[in-house]
């Protein structure tokens, strides 16, 4: 609803054929792995895919939104998708940054791995406790599961059922934010790196050269 769409409704605006650049690497996550380093943008639409609908097998489209304008605009116009940087690691998109003169995201500097989203809810347990010690970002996590238990029939919480032991969790199935915050911020859940060495890191990063 929020990238995906948005971004069919802008390629069909166009009448000219257009590049693609994502900036994805296969080494995010094992969904992403199985992506190739460039394709068509427009060939799920092309692709059928089977789905049970109780019991019974029907045969549908991987991808249907616009169908039929996306398919009339791929009559005349070509999108392409290329992935540069598919097969770098984390540490060379960082080298390549500050070699371009260019400063990455702030958030890197201070112990972040994934910046895309702050906070992220696939984030390390090290990560959710520095944000309870920051008011922005502890405030903004509880306000946002407070409107999410206010606009799902079942209420919800920002993170998944098994982030934390299921015995730091009142209901015994999934943590609210603030039982997270008290679970990381334990001295015995052991989730600390075994090796820093005494008095702590002069980084925070978890990569080279962000700090001096």
């Amino acid at each position: 609803e929020l990238k995906i769409k948005p971004m069919i409704d802008y390629i069909l605006s166009l009448t000219e054929p257009c590049v693609i650049i994502q900036g994805i690497r296969a080494k995010e996550s094992e969904e992403r792995a199985k992506l190739p380093y460039e394709c068509n943008y427009f060939g799920e639409y092309y692709e059928r895919i089977k789905k049970n609908r109780k019991g019974k097998i029907v045969e549908v489209w991987k991808q249907d939104y616009r169908r039929k304008d996306v398919l009339k605009w791929c009559e005349h116009y070509d999108a392409s998708v290329s992935r540069p940087i598919f097969q770098w690691s984390a540490q060379e998109v960082i080298n390549h940054i500050l070699s371009a003169g260019q400063k990455p995201n702030p958030l890197y500097s201070r112990g972040f791995s994934r910046v895309g989203c702050y906070p992220c809810i696939m984030c390390r347990k090290q990560e959710v406790k520095l944000i309870s010690q920051e008011e922005f970002g502890r405030n903004r996590l509880i306000d946002a599961e407070q409107r999410m238990k206010e606009e799902t029939p079942k209420g919800s919480s920002f993170f998944s059922p098994g982030y934390i032991p299921n015995r730091f969790c009142k209901n015994r199935t999934y943590p609210t934010v603030q039982e997270v915050f008290e679970y990381v911020n334990r001295n015995d859940v052991g989730m600390d790196d075994m090796f820093e060495p005494e008095g702590g890191y002069s980084c925070m990063s978890l990569y080279h050269g962000l700090c001096e």
